[in-house]
């Protein structure tokens, strides 16, 4: 896991730093030179951009990156722009960087390739956010492999995987820590997204030490309303912190438990999913008007005192 984490943060980080400082020192002999090196860095850089998990490398570090992307092509733009189109004398450019014509070939095909994993359906069902406070991120959602790993299941393929930020942009207090409290989205209070029934619940799967993972009970301590003809699951919540019964009437927003570790995760973190009540299939769903895909940011007022 630790191993996973540092080749995450090495392609997040490292790679744009990487051509980011690349756009600093350029000095390319004409203006499309230069043009070719931009739009090389550019589509590698969305592309982390987009599938990046900016939870783990941190916000501010995707704002950093930003800003010193911004800054590079200032500069190298001011350096290049008097320059001739094209170097007398100069092979064409197809001739010249075969590489970066590949390079951009090949991540702008994968870019709209995963890109239409973050169009949202045509009638996504509206439900309210199921967590007070914030800010939370998207970990795992959207409609592509990529982007969200549990796309391949028929039931979950819309599903969301929510972890809260910490003051620092961070998911947790450090890479991987071994105590549950060191993930900010820990304890967090889960509400219910719409106004239903409670039809099932589990409670007494014991939360888990990080990376330990409980295969035999996949969503753990979890939460199931049934709402308007979707069923609604909410899972790997703290265990011994559920309040409600099967068949209790809730109302949008009441209180239904806390974020914990519980069942096949590998680390705090609130799992929902919504699937049709009577096909099993997966529904897509908007939380405050906005699919959850890889990396929203939403936050909701507590309503506790």
């Amino acid at each position: 896991m630790y191993l996973l984490l540092l080749l995450v943060l090495a392609l997040t980080v490292l790679l744009p730093l990487f051509y980011i400082g690349r756009l600093f020192r350029l000095d390319e002999p004409s203006f499309s030179h230069w043009l070719l090196s931009l739009l090389e860095a550019a589509v590698v850089l969305a592309l982390i951009m987009l599938v990046g998990r900016w939870d783990i490398a941190g916000l501010y570090t995707f704002y950093a990156l930003a800003l010193l992307l911004a800054l590079a092509t200032i500069v190298s733009f001011l350096r290049h722009v008097r320059r001739p189109w094209r170097a007398e004398a100069s092979l064409p450019l197809w001739k010249a960087r075969p590489v970066a014509l590949l390079t951009i070939a090949a991540f702008a095909g994968v870019l709209v390739w995963i890109g239409s994993g973050l169009v949202s359906g045509p009638t996504p069902r509206a439900l309210a956010f199921p967590l007070e406070g914030g800010p939370f991120i998207v970990g795992q959602g959207g409609n592509h492999s990529l982007l969200n790993h549990h796309h391949g299941h028929r039931e979950q393929r819309h599903a969301a995987d929510i972890v809260a930020l910490g003051p620092a942009g961070f998911r947790a207090s450090g890479l991987l820590p071994e105590e549950v409290t060191g993930y900010a989205i820990f304890g967090a209070r889960v509400v219910s997204p719409c106004a239903g029934r409670v039809v099932v619940v589990r409670d007494g799967v014991p939360d888990l030490v990080p990376p330990r993972m409980d295969p035999e009970n996949p969503p753990g301590n979890h939460v199931i309303i049934a709402c308007d003809g979707l069923r609604i699951m909410l899972a790997h919540l703290k265990q011994g912190s559920i309040t409600v019964v099967e068949g209790e009437r809730l109302a949008e927003g009441d209180f239904i438990g806390r974020v914990g570790n519980s069942g096949n995760t590998s680390e705090p973190h609130l799992h929902v999913h919504a699937y049709n009540a009577e096909t099993g299939e997966g529904v897509q769903v908007a939380f405050d008007g906005a699919v959850p895909i890889r990396n929203r940011i939403y936050s909701r007022p507590s309503a506790a005192p």
